[in-house]
């Protein structure tokens, strides 16, 4: 497997730490069955028949993933002669704008996308990519997810993905803190209620301030409040509160109370955040949380395992996680995660090799091979998502402990995803803009709202409503159907 180097941004939800040590893990920590199972002896049945001699295909895949992919994909190649023999290593971030690129192009070039799978409306309705569900079923492969999940993979009815990782962000709280009688009798004290687990944005915020101690290098949120990270969490505080960015007729629908409370609530959150909150992303982040100076966040899954890995955190062991927070705005109490990026398998529909890539893509989505690329304890790019993957013994009881595990499943029932309109990612880059000019102190919530609200309509307007609408319907459709994790 030959892979070949590019100089790009490193991804924002870096959870490991060295790239370097990752790829040492590689050979010991993938270790596990060769394609030893009924699930996987069909698929590559089914790859033999359809592709009989095997062939050599090519994909985009960003090096900190292809780590915990190697073993199956290895396993694969053996059994089948179809060899992932290039691969261009480019950073999950950058990964769209090339495959839109390649979607106008009709190149042929790329086989494999290993991408965001928000991009799917936007890449299937430029005609880039192979409805897999033909492979699917001939190989016998069902995308078992939990929830909701697996519709992420799908537009108008058609699969386009295999995910490979099961995103979410989690709740993280600082157990020892918690827990401490003094703490507890202190926060009773000055707040007139018991410390309890945060229902809502405005509980947890309560909790945020009041473990925010500057002398000791201690603050109460961990959030990203970066340009490039932010919209995750004002996709939650928005969705909570029973909105969302756009009418059915692609009308911008912010610039209204529930768009408003979505924006202070994020804005709020600079209380109880360093500082340096805004310049910093998760490298600076991350430390933060497993070296002990935080006490709350929502954070990607994967982060658990590092965390509770006592190698690499000094707070292994003291904290608790559980479903986020959500908003009693509606009247109701709505609690909604966010999945982004959700790496997923796409295969390249103007490619002359798309069985070879579609049944290599299949057999990443077995309980076993999916459970060995998402248990690795140090390659922790790709998370738990499979049914199976929630039983007890499918992973190792060590990554994510059973109460991680527990939140994971809790937030994959309320997961929603950001809105990718196009493929472009102008509205979301405009709505980044305002909202870190707000955390600066330069606007207010409504002049955030009212400013993306006319940027919207603009794009809305160049690119006609009729073009957006089937990627919008898709997306209002992957909300959850209940509002409460069970």
């Amino acid at each position: 497997m030959k892979i070949s180097k590019t100089n790009l941004t490193r991804r924002q939800a870096l959870k490991t730490g060295a790239a370097a040590a990752a790829v040492t893990a590689a050979s010991t920590g993938m270790a596990g069955k060769a394609f030893a199972g009924s699930a996987e002896d069909a698929i590559i049945k089914a790859a033999k028949a359809a592709v009989p001699g095997g062939q050599d295909i090519t994909g985009i895949i960003w090096s900190n993933y292809q780590v915990a992919l190697s073993g199956p994909m290895q396993e694969f190649g053996k059994a089948t002669g179809i060899d992932l023999k290039k691969i261009q290593d480019i950073s999950t971030f950058e990964i769209p704008q090339r495959a839109m690129a390649e979607a106008l192009s009709k190149s042929p070039e790329f086989d494999i996308f290993h991408v965001d799978s928000n991009m799917i409306p936007s890449l299937a309705s430029a005609g880039l990519l192979e409805p897999l569900d033909q492979y699917l079923e001939n190989a016998g492969v069902k995308i078992n997810a939990v929830g909701n999940f697996g519709e992420f993979m799908t537009y108008k009815g058609k699969t386009y993905g295999v995910p490979t990782d099961g995103n979410v962000h989690v709740q993280f709280i600082r157990k020892d803190l918690f827990e401490d009688p003094d703490e507890r009798k202190a926060f009773a004290d000055k707040h007139g209620r018991e410390m309890t687990w945060p229902e809502t944005w405005e509980e947890e915020l309560e909790l945020m301030n009041f473990f925010t101690r500057p002398e000791d290098n201690l603050w109460g949120s961990a959030n990203l409040r970066d340009r490039g990270s932010s919209l995750a969490w004002w996709y939650m505080y928005l969705y909570s509160a029973g909105g969302f960015p756009f009418t059915d007729d692609l009308e911008p629908n912010i610039d209204n109370d529930a768009g408003e409370y979505a924006v202070q609530t994020f804005l709020n959150v600079k209380s109880a955040s360093h500082p340096e909150a805004a310049g910093w992303g998760t490298p600076q982040m991350i430390p933060r949380i497993i070296n002990g100076n935080a006490f709350s966040c929502q954070y990607w899954d994967g982060i658990i395992a590092l965390a509770e890995n006592p190698d690499k955190s000094k707070t292994a062991g003291k904290w608790s996680y559980g479903p986020v927070p959500g908003s009693k705005f509606s009247g109701k109490l709505i609690k909604r995660s966010i999945s982004t990026p959700i790496v997923s398998m796409l295969v390249n529909r103007h490619s002359p090799r798309k069985e070879a890539a579609a049944y290599l893509a299949a057999y990443m989505a077995t309980a076993d091979n999916s459970a060995r690329i998402v248990g690795d304890r140090v390659n922790t790019f790709h998370d738990p998502w499979h049914v199976e993957h929630f039983k007890e013994g499918s992973l190792p009881a060590k990554t994510y402990t059973p109460g991680g595990m527990a939140a994971i499943e809790q937030n994959l029932q309320i997961t929603t995803p950001p809105i990718y309109l196009t493929g472009l990612l102008e509205f979301e880059t405009e709505l980044k803009r305002n909202l870190s000019e707000a955390y600066a102190g330069d606007k207010t919530a409504k002049q955030v709202n009212k400013d993306t609200t006319d940027a919207w309509a603009r794009s809305v307007r160049r690119i006609g409503k009729r073009r957006l609408k089937e990627e919008f319907a898709t997306y209002k459709a992957l909300l959850p159907t209940i509002d409460l994790p069970t």
